[in-house]
Parts: structure tokens; C-alpha cells; sequence
């Protein structure tokens, strides 16, 4: 059985349900911004607790596409990162005889990042002899790829990432990222509505024990991958 297709209206018309007889006091723009609060708390438990949910890679063919990160050239040390990336689990070179490089995450004040940067200074472009096959990086702002060195060649990389969730609007499709949660965050939009601008000590204590039952959804669902079982050994090793 498929993921059934759901919209943005879809959410908002099952949290318009719940509020019942305080529909009519709640503006809809609120009510939306309240639907991708809940959406944001459901990413976070979720990423924290099934962190493969959110987990993408990226593209280099297609800049107007979504998921895109740009082949690195030798004279450019820094790149734009895919806007929805918040943080890199694994960096993958695909270009031929390059795929044993690794690009190593160093803060920029660090000494492997600045002492890589000013040997990269002094030499005035890239090692072209390839001697070394670690590249030093950073993240810079919120969206800047900053390298140590100049790559050696034109590299294709690519990007491992944890994916943050976009506001949706009515006419968006969501069923990819948001199923089965649905409920949950409709949940969260309608209790935002009635008590959360009025009694915030209540709505937070509600929001704790809503936060304990999504917990306990995440973790009764079952593992995405069932491929490889894990066996538990008997006292013989059998």
C-alpha cells in the first residue's frame, strides 16, 4: 500500500476540525503557521530518533533543481550549499582517480584548517601533484562550503546530508515527508490555537506530554530496513 496523497489543506482542514467551536476565531494564516510549528517539532523528534527519515544527497547536473551543490573548479575554495542542508553526515568524491580523496570537517580557527589554508596561500592554487588526499572544510554562515586548500581538479562531489522540512502551504503536496504524522501535527496546531496565546504555562505542559506521545510513536515503528537481520548468538556462539 502506498503513502497516501496528502496537502497542506488536508492538514489544515483536520486541525480546523479539532478546534470545533473555536474555528471561527482562528485566522487561517495562524492557523498555517501553527501547522508547520507542529511540522517542525515532529522533524526534530523524528530526526533525532529515525535520523534516516531526513537524510538526502545531493545533485551537480541541475542547478535550478533541488538538492544542488556545484562541481568544485581548482581556482574556487568556496561553494553554496542545498538550501534545505543542515547537516553533513558524509562527503563522497565520484570523479575517477579522485574517489580515494576525503574532505575532513575542521573549524576554521582549528590549526589542521588554517595551517592547510596558509600552505594553500603560499602556493598560490592548487597542489597540482596531488600530495595530499585530505581537504580540510568548513561551514561558513548558514549556506558557504569554505575549503582549506584548492581542490586539485575539477571534482564532482557528493553531499550526504540531513534535510531540514520547508513551510508548506494549502496546495503543497507533503505526503513524502510528513506521513503518518499528520495527526500529530494537526494536533499541535489546534491546541496552539486555543490555548497557546492565551495560557502558555498550560499549552507547555500539554506540549510535553504530546512531545512523550510522538516519542513513543517514532520509536513503536519499525525499522526501514529488515535486509540484514541482526541474530542474537546462544552461549555457544550458535
Amino acid at each position: 500500500m502506498g503513502v497516501p496523497t496528502i496537502y497542506g489543506s488536508t492538514l489544515f482542514n483536520l486541525a480546523n476540525d479539532l478546534l470545533a467551536g473555536y474555528q471561527n476565531g482562528v485566522d487561517s494564516r495562524a492557523l498555517m503557521s501553527y501547522l508547520n510549528m507542529g511540522k517542525d517539532e515532529v522533524w526534530m523528534v523524528t530526526k533525532d530518533l529515525k535520523e534516516q527519515y531526513f537524510q538526502t544527497f545531493s545533485q551537480s547536473t541541475n542547478s535550478s533543481a533541488d538538492y544542488y551543490f556545484a562541481p568544485l573548479t581548482t581556482g574556487v575554495r568556496e561553494y553554496t550549499l542545498p538550501e534545505d542542508l543542515r547537516s553533513i553526515e558524509y562527503i563522497e568524491v565520484t570523479s575517477p582517480t579522485f574517489q580515494g580523496n576525503k574532505f575532513v570537517y575542521a573549524k576554521m580557527n582549528s590549526p589542521e584548517f588554517r595551517e592547510a589554508r596558509v600552505a594553500a596561500n603560499e602556493l598560490g592554487g592548487p597542489d597540482t601533484n596531488n600530495n595530499t588526499n585530505i581537504f580540510y572544510y568548513t561551514i561558513a554562515g548558514q549556506d558557504q562550503f569554505v575549503m582549506a586548500q584548492f581542490p586539485p581538479a575539477a571534482l564532482i562531489l557528493t553531499l550526504w546530508y540531513t534535510r531540514a522540512l520547508p513551510d508548506f502551504e494549502m496546495g503543497d503536496e507533503i505526503s513524502q515527508i510528513l506521513f503518518p504524522y499528520v495527526k500529530k501535527i494537526a494536533e499541535y496546531a489546534a491546541k496552539k490555537a486555543m490555548i497557546g496565546t492565551q495560557d502558555p504555562g498550560q499549552f507547555a505542559i500539554w506540549a510535553k506530554e504530546w512531545r512523550d506521545s510522538l516519542i513513543n510513536c517514532v520509536q513503536a515503528e519499525g525499522d526501514r530496513n529488515d535486509a540484514d537481520p541482526q541474530y542474537v548468538q546462544d552461549f555457544y556462539g550458535e
